[in-house]
């Protein structure tokens, strides 16, 4: 039943946003533009940047994003439509299904519009695809300098130290042409750099999940952000983080699969506070997965 929902639902959006098409209008041709519930059209004219790296869409400073309806959106590339998705307000029990945007309100400013993304399993065992990255969308980004890559993050390795020490190595990469500032565990500290991400888990063969007991430290306020938490990495550099967790559940040798979320800043940051000297601050996170052998 879920499954027959969530096809008539797909296709409720795919309809409404194939009528807008009609009747789209664009300014310049081969554009990337954002339809949102047929109200409002957001395209090369108001779109400062897209990261891709985060799937943050940053408006320029004479347009805002602030929405409480539920509802439709639609990605365009010259009037071809690339996905529907759905306009999900926090309040919403709804399921969420494929291209989602937060809202009322997300965890940005308004200067902001997220596109997240929930994946969902059919009966056969295949699951749905991620369309943000359709190479249309990025060609249009690119062609109207639009697109930023900003950051990608992978796990290089997680290690047993001892009984319940457990280390992750992971290597942060600036693809961007310019220098971006992230936050950083070492200057920041664990406890409060775990304010921003759940940290590394580890789920074994029966899909049982292992974690850390850090102690999460709370920013004060806790709207604040430092600038002295965060380091610059330059454009086209590879870092290395490291993060050794003392505390770690007792787990069993074997292959296990490592979750992550390298988290950014987001809400903390005004518009203005974006780019700062050294580079622009990176907003977002990025959900990063491996499968690790724990000796």
């Amino acid at each position: 039943m879920r499954t027959h929902i969530l096809l008539s639902l797909l296709s409720f959006l795919f309809l409404i946003s194939c009528d807008r098409a009609d009747d789209f209008n664009i300014n310049t041709p081969g554009c990337f533009s954002l339809d949102i519930n047929n109200e409002a059209v957001y395209g090369c004219d108001k779109i400062d940047f897209y990261d891709i790296s985060s799937h943050l869409i940053y408006l320029k400073n004479e347009n805002t994003f602030s929405y409480s309806k539920s509802g439709a959106f639609a990605v365009f590339v010259d009037k071809v439509l690339i996905y529907p998705g759905q306009i999900h307000p926090l309040f919403s029990s709804t399921l969420r299904n494929g291209p989602v945007i937060p809202c009322a309100p997300t965890l940005y400013g308004d200067y902001i519009i997220p596109i997240e993304f929930y994946e969902f399993s059919y009966p056969d065992g295949n699951s749905n695809t991620d369309p943000r990255n359709d190479v249309r969308i990025i060609e249009s980004l690119k062609k109207h300098n639009l697109f930023r890559e900003g950051l990608t993050c992978q796990i290089l390795t997680v290690q047993r130290v001892s009984a319940n020490k457990i280390k992750i190595d992971l290597e942060l990469t600036n693809n961007d042409s310019f220098n971006i500032l992230y936050l950083d565990p070492d200057k920041m500290g664990l406890g409060l750099f775990h304010y921003f991400t759940n940290g590394l888990t580890l789920v074994d063969a029966s899909n049982f999940t292992y974690t850390h007991q850090m102690t999460v430290v709370q920013p004060v306020p806790w709207n604040a952000w430092k600038s002295n938490w965060l380091s610059i990495i330059k454009s086209k550099e590879r870092k290395t983080i490291s993060i050794l967790y003392d505390r770690f559940e007792p787990i069993s040798s074997g292959l296990l699969t490592a979750i992550f979320r390298f988290p950014g800043l987001s809400y903390q940051v005004k518009k203005s506070e974006l780019f700062q000297t050294d580079g622009r601050i990176w907003l977002g996170e990025i959900p990063v997965i491996k499968s690790v052998q724990i000796e």
